[in-house]
């Protein structure tokens, strides 16, 4: 994956008209992006739809220098760019029964496995144990920032462009078998997550919107996520056996 600069940061040029919208499709939604620098298209390049979009999402000024001033280090405008539009993007989810929740998500014969950790847990580390211990069986949705949407009163986890900085993730979807937060721990052991254990994790890896309408349909489709999927909390070591322990016992979930 080519890093944003360069070519890529390109920005486009003051007086030449109103700048580029292309359209990707994201969990079976239409999605416009109003794109300055040329690295969000090339990011997005899997996902390019010819269809009509829903919505459209830009990125202001204002939102751009708040993310430059958060960025660690020295900001790349068309990274700053990236997130901004992607954050913009999930704040309109819900109006579609679809949000954005921070994880990694693996999928198995035809079942969707999401992982949940503050950064640096390992979750990376741990879907390498699934492909390490399974081969192609398992294959990586995304790995950082999926996109979670009720069709049909399922819930599917579906890949998005904005998959981590190791690019983890293709174009594709998959129904949720089971949510699993993960900790760090000497031996590997994996037990159901009672409601309020669930609410108080989860937290810290959704993306809350600001907008009162929208913030409400986001308050009851993960309401919803809470009574519809199992949740269970592996303290896990980075041996293969995790993987199998976790799989066998969300496999489990999903066929009771």
């Amino acid at each position: 994956m080519a890093k944003p600069g360069g070519r890529l940061c390109r920005r486009w040029p003051l007086g030449e008209g109103k700048p580029p919208v292309f359209c990707i499709r994201i969990a079976g939604l239409p999605i416009g992006l109003n794109n300055r620098y040329a690295y969000v298209r090339h990011l997005c390049r899997d996902y390019l739809t010819p269809e009509k979009p829903l919505f459209v999402v830009r990125a202001s000024d204002e939102d751009l220098r708040r993310e430059a001033r958060a960025s660690a280090g020295r900001p790349r405008p068309a990274l700053c760019e990236s997130i901004c539009l992607y954050r913009r993007l999930c704040y309109r989810l819900p109006a579609y029964d679809a949000f954005l929740m921070h994880a990694a998500v693996i999928s198995m014969d035809g079942a969707a496995y999401v992982f949940c950790a503050p950064s640096g847990t390992g979750k990376t580390t741990h879907i390498g144990l699934w492909q390490q211990q399974f081969g192609s069986r398992a294959q990586v949705i995304n790995g950082d920032k999926p996109v979670f949407r009720f069709i049909d009163g399922v819930l599917y986890a579906c890949g998005t462009p904005w998959n981590g900085k190791e690019r983890l993730g293709c174009n594709t979807q998959c129904p949720v078998a089971a949510v699993c937060f993960l900790e760090q721990g000497p031996e590997n052991q994996i037990r159901p997550l009672a409601p309020q254990e669930v609410t108080r994790r989860i937290f810290h890896q959704i993306l809350l919107p600001p907008f009162q309408p929208t913030f409400d349909r986001f308050w009851k489709l993960l309401d919803r996520m809470l009574q519809t999927v199992p949740f269970y909390l592996l303290q896990c070591n980075r041996e293969p056996e995790a993987a199998l322990l976790a799989y066998h016992t969300m496999r489990r979930s999903k066929t009771c």
